[in-house]
């Protein structure tokens, strides 16, 4: 049997699929299985499990592209099956096009037509759990739910030297912290989607106090100056690896970590795939249905999705604070602390 996996959005979205891929490779094990996903994720490619083939595709980014080179990968292949995990209607047709016998994917749009076998998605649904359901559309009734990435023996052996150049690998707690943004994939709503320094300073703070818990601060080089302004507040011991580090050694890091706190980022499905609960907090977008999957994961939501312009009282223009400044201390760090 020949099957493809169609992922579109980015990083988190080509995780996100990590258990349906499992889950088709243990029900089909003499299936070959392809997973066209987006270009930006080629850089997970040698860590995705259960796959024999990756096409990574530009047009699969996050956008409206992509249709014409998701057509020909699948028109050429003669494909059994293809599930699609995404609601593009034009990716619907791709398949269609392509004259894939077994096309299944959700069941929302009028394009759902196009499919031959769609599943129902709840309101609110993950995102990772939606799609793993796919797998009982194309005969594989046993799931495997847990996100799956490898980030490699060389990787691994790197993170392992970076931790020995701190004081933190001596067996207390370690907590990933990332400040910033820079692993986003978009940046429309990066301002909107940010926590303030000070407070991921005051957490770790009281992370510190009441846990004995070393904090590693990851990032980007995009993500210095958050960095240094958090570190300016911070009085927990901490290690600031914010750099041009390759993904894999940061994922490799996280799996060395007990949690991993941050924004909505690829990184919160990173840790997932490497097994490190997290803490994701989400302003603009809902992470009842982007955050991470799994049962060791919290989600501390906003209570609005976006800013808007107000009028100010003296009757000038004025920003409404951003929604993230609705999330407390205290409730991320009740978050963390139900993960322990």
């Amino acid at each position: 049997m020949n099957i493809a996996v169609v992922v579109s959005g980015g990083l988190a979205e080509t995780l996100l699929a990590t258990p349906l891929l499992r889950t088709l490779r243990a029900g089909l094990p003499d299936a070959r299985l392809t997973l066209l996903c987006p270009g930006t994720a080629l850089v997970l490619a040698d860590g995705i499990p259960a796959v024999d083939e990756i096409i990574a595709l530009a047009g699969l980014n996050t956008g409206a592209g992509g249709a014409a080179d998701t057509w020909w990968q699948l028109r050429k292949r003669r494909l059994d099956a293809v599930a699609i995990c995404s609601t593009r209607a034009s990716l619907r047709a791709a398949a269609y096009l392509a004259a894939v016998p077994r096309r299944v994917g959700a069941c929302s749009g009028v394009s759902r037509i196009l499919l031959t076998s769609c599943e129902p998605v709840a309101r609110g649904e993950n995102l990772g759990g939606a799609w793993l359901r796919l797998a009982a559309r194309l005969g594989v009734e046993q799931e495997l739910h847990s996100p799956e990435f490898e980030p490699g023996p060389e990787a691994r052996a790197e993170a392992e030297t970076l931790l020995r150049s701190s004081s933190l690998d001596d067996g207390r707690l370690m907590i990933a912290v990332a400040p910033g943004t820079g692993f986003a994939e978009t940046r429309a709503a990066a301002s909107d989607a940010a926590w303030e320094p000070e407070r991921y300073a005051h957490l770790a703070n009281q992370l510190a106090v009441r846990h004995g818990a070393g904090i590693l601060l990851i990032g980007t080089p995009s993500d210095r100056d958050v960095i240094e302004t958090t570190m300016l507040d911070l009085g927990a011991s901490a290690m600031d690896l914010s750099g041009p580090n390759d993904l894999r050694v940061v994922a490799a890091l996280l799996a060395r970590c007990d949690l991993f706190v941050g924004g909505d980022t690829p990184l919160l499905h990173l840790a997932a795939a490497v097994g490190t609960p997290s803490v994701g907090l989400f302003g603009p977008t809902d992470g009842g249905t982007r955050g991470p999957y799994g049962a060791d994961h919290r989600v501390i939501q906003a209570l609005t999705r976006r800013s808007r312009r107000v009028k100010a009282k003296d009757g000038e223009d004025g920003i409404e604070p951003s929604v993230m400044e609705q999330i407390r201390v205290e409730d991320v760090l009740a978050g963390v602390e139900a993960t322990f």
